[in-house]
Formats: structure tokens, sequence, C-alpha cells
């Protein structure tokens, strides 16, 4: 009777240690940890001989919601979680709880699942949302609604902001003349120019075609100017293979108050049109804001 016992606790070790899935049995009064497997202890980075016997709240000291703290009554909890491993990596988790009576008394299995490969494609899947494939800035529907946040900050703190528009010269030209491959080589020689150049809170998108558009948060038009000037005459000795170089033309707004994301973009466009109607590889900007 005691072989067959002896056994069958071997084999249902066998079986919590081959799961894929981290489990833990805890007493629900103590929250001492009674029994883990070895899916476990791989992910909190300890040894079974240096968890089990601990309390919960030893194992997770910086936060309590690793530790199973159902209502009473509650059968299942679920909920993500970070989990904080012992070299200081964290882990993100799907924490299910389960509460079972035993003659020994109350016990919680928790269950954390590794949700890392599931982070990894959701951000995956949000970056092919948010961005234009060939040249990867952000695409226009993201850039819009980047945009609608920062002119609601504005309206709030009453802080500045200024629209950068750009669109490439004669770029069906340079499609006509060299190929669609080497057009995709111009944008993307441009995107990357850009975003060595701008800070990480302002935000470039791909507006369509050859048009770009570029947000700058706290920044006022005079500046925001000044930095399309730069990045005109960057781009106009920058060499790009097979094409050789390539010019664009800016229009440069600043936010006024009222605007709408559409007069925005329309003063940026205006401004645009005005430096293709001036030559071409130029800036141009509006320095006042419309009157009412």
């Amino acid at each position: 009777m005691e072989e067959e016992i002896r056994e069958q606790k071997e084999f249902l070790g066998l079986i919590l240690d081959s799961m894929p899935a981290g489990v833990m049995v805890i007493d629900a009064k103590t929250h001492r940890i009674e029994n883990v497997n070895l899916e476990a202890v791989a992910m909190i980075g300890e040894s079974p001989d240096e968890v089990i016997g601990k309390s919960c709240f030893e194992i997770f000291p910086e936060i309590k919601g690793l530790c199973p703290v159902t209502a009473v009554g509650q059968e299942v909890d679920c909920a993500e979680r970070i989990l904080h491993r012992v070299d200081g990596s964290r882990l993100p988790v799907l924490k299910i709880v389960k509460r079972l009576k035993t003659k020994s008394g109350e016990k919680l299995i928790e269950t954390f699942i590794d949700l890392t490969e599931r982070k990894k494609l959701e951000e995956q899947l949000y970056r092919l949302s948010v961005t234009d494939y060939l040249t990867q800035a952000y695409n226009r529907r993201y850039f819009t609604e980047v945009l609608e946040r920062e002119i609601e900050r504005t309206k709030r703190t009453n802080r500045p902001f200024s629209l950068i528009m750009l669109d490439i010269d004669h770029f069906k030209n340079v499609n006509d003349r060299f190929g669609h491959a080497a057009g995709d080589l111009v944008l993307k020689s441009l995107v990357n120019l850009i975003k060595n150049r701008i800070r990480q809170t302002d935000c470039l998108a791909r507006w369509g075609g050859e048009e770009f558009v570029i947000l700058l948060p706290d920044t006022h038009v005079q500046e925001a100017a000044g930095l399309a000037e730069e990045l005109r005459e960057q781009l106009s000795l920058m060499e790009i293979p097979v094409v050789s170089r390539v010019t664009a033309s800016f229009g440069v707004t600043g936010y006024c108050s009222g605007d709408t994301l559409d007069t925005l973009l329309m003063r940026a466009d205006q401004m645009l049109y005005a430096a293709k109607a001036s030559g071409r590889n130029c800036v141009r900007f509006s320095e006042k804001c419309p009157e009412n």
C-alpha cells in the first residue's frame, strides 16, 4: 500500500514537472509554499529547496499581486502580472489561482503561464498597425491620433507645438528615370535622415506617397523652421546610390489658439505649397496666427 502511494506521488510529481507552466501549491491560511514544479522554480530563478516552506510574500516581496489573495468564496482568480526574477529580469505572466478544499485545509493552486512570446507578437502586430511598411515611419492614421492628443494637451497646458510638412521634389521623375526600387531607397533614406535628427518625443509619419509630416511638441514655429532648414540642407547634400541627390520642400506651422486638426494640417499644407511655388528646395513657415 505504501509502495503504491509512493509510486502515485512520484507519478503525480512527474505530471506536475512536465507541465509547460509554473505551478505552486500554497497554504491558503499561512501562504506558505508547499510544493512547486520545475517550471515554476525556473521562472523564479530559485531552486525548489529555496522556495518550499517560504511565504509567498518572501518569494515575491516586490509585488503582492503575485501572491494569491482570493476573496472568500472566490474559486478562481486570473490576472496578468510581472514576475521579478532573482537575476533582476522581468517576466510577463498570466497568473491563475484556484482555491481547493482538502482534508489538511484550503490550498491555493497558483499557475504561471509565460507570456513573453505572446507579448512579443502583440508588440509586432501593434508596430505593423501604426507604421508604414516601406519606410518604418508612423502611418497617417497613427499620426492623426497623436496630433489630436497633442492638441488636447496644448489646450490644457498652453505649451507650444509645431508641424513640419515636407515633400520630395520631382519624385515622379526619380521613379520614371531610375525605377521604383530607387524611389523606395530615396524614401527610406529620407526617413533615416530625419529619425537621426529628431527627438524621441517627436513623431514622424508618412502622410502619403512622397509626403511626410513631423510633429514637434514643446517647439515654437521659429525653432521648427530652423530644424526644417537643417533637414533640407542635409538632404540636398546626401548621396543616395543610383539616384545621387534629391531635394525637398518644407512647410512649417505652429499651433494657434482655436486650431483643430484640419486647420493645422491645412496651414502646414499651404506653407508647403508656398515652398513649391517659390521654386522648391526651400522652407516656408507661418509665423503669425490667422485672425479669427
